[in-house]
C-alpha cells in the first residue's frame, strides 16, 4: 500500500476517533478521487448520517472505516 492511501486510512482513523471522543460525526469528509478507490478496494465505505431533525436538519455525506480497513491501518502501525 503506497503512503498516499496510508495517509488517507490515518485521516479516517482520525475522524473515528475524534468523534468518539467528542460526540461528534465519525465520518471523513473529502473530494478525493483516492478515497473511491479505497471504497472499491473494501477498505473504506461511503455513508450519509442524519442529524437534527424537522427543517433544520443537517445531512453529512462521507466516508467511514470498514473493518477491514481499521485492520489494515492499525497493523501498519509500529506503535
Amino acid at each position: 500500500m503506497d503512503k498516499r492511501k496510508m495517509a488517507l486510512l490515518e485521516k479516517a482513523f482520525a475522524a473515528e476517533i475524534a468523534g468518539a471522543l467528542t460526540k461528534s460525526p465519525r465520518l471523513m469528509q473529502t473530494r478525493s478521487k483516492l478515497a473511491e478507490e479505497l471504497v472499491t478496494e473494501g477498505l473504506l465505505e461511503k455513508v450519509s448520517e442524519r442529524f437534527g431533525g424537522g427543517i433544520f436538519g443537517v445531512t453529512l455525506e462521507g466516508y467511514k472505516l470498514t473493518h477491514a480497513g481499521r485492520l489494515l491501518y492499525c497493523a501498519s502501525c509500529d506503535g
